[in-house]
């Protein structure tokens, strides 16, 4: 009798068990359920690939992609800053801008083209579509190392702040620009990002670049992309063929500064 007891109690406590489990994995799934509904996100997932939004620029910022002319406002530019800004704008308008160089890591962020988001254990990875450049931004903890080689990407190294990831980047060779309209950039540049996923599409970035050469006083352009799921990157190389051919398969020009294809 006592071990038939014995048994019924077991048995009760295990049927007791699986009801606590399934009643929990019903309301997790109702939590996610209702998440999905509310569109929640995971703030610090920043993978998948992300289209420019410019329209979301705040006014009154210099903007990286005012192609028309003399931009306004310009950055607070040092008098060698400005002279070699003035030099960059001559070499863009008379078409010489059209080299295989990886563009940097401003220039890249500031064109009207997609990026994508790789997370991996020890780094962010970024993919950027044009001229198949990548970016590694490192996560491990490590500081920007003082004897690193100049780069045109730099050297980049990343840490949360909360939900807002924070990346250091120096080591700049000083060859590329800052933007399309020829900001330059030296040797000291020192570029500072807050990212911040707004919400579950939208992905804002606050650039901060200190060079001291160039600018008499640090600045700041706010960015905004937006998160494409149905899109896959159309990396593509830097050759003349295959930027003709990529601006003939989308059907228009991009009027970025550069060869006219309508041009002989």
């Amino acid at each position: 009798m006592r071990k038939r007891l014995f048994g019924s109690a077991i048995a009760l406590a295990a049927a007791l068990a699986f009801l606590a489990v399934g009643r929990a994995q019903t309301d997790r799934s109702a939590a996610s359920k209702a998440d999905a509904k509310a569109g929640a996100f995971n703030a610090h997932d920043f993978t998948g690939i992300w289209n420019p939004a410019p329209y979301m620029q705040p006014k009154g910022e210099v903007n990286p992609l005012d192609l028309g002319g003399h931009p306004n406002p310009l950055p607070p530019f040092t008098p060698a800053g400005e002279a070699q800004y003035l030099t960059n704008a001559k070499f863009i308008a008379a078409g010489a801008v059209l080299d295989c160089d990886p563009f940097g890591v401003s220039r890249n962020f500031f064109t009207p083209r997609p990026f994508e988001i790789l997370l991996t254990r020890d780094r962010l990875v970024q993919h950027f579509e044009y001229y198949d450049n990548w970016r590694e931004i490192w996560t491990d903890g490590r500081k920007i190392p003082a004897d690193a080689d100049p780069e045109y990407m730099g050297y980049s190294i990343g840490r949360w702040d909360g939900d807002t990831f924070v990346v250091d980047s120096a080591a700049y060779n000083g060859k590329a620009f800052l933007t399309w309209q020829g900001f330059p950039i030296s040797e000291s540049m020192h570029q500072t990002e807050r990212w911040q996923r707004v919400d579950q599409d939208t992905l804002k970035i606050l650039f901060t670049f200190d060079d001291p050469k160039n600018y008499a006083k640090p600045w700041s352009i706010t960015g905004f992309w937006k998160l494409r799921k149905d899109w896959v990157l159309d990396a593509h190389p830097c050759t003349l063929a295959a930027i003709k051919e990529y601006d003939d398969r989308v059907n228009h020009a991009d009027k970025l500064p550069g060869r006219d294809y309508s041009k002989p």
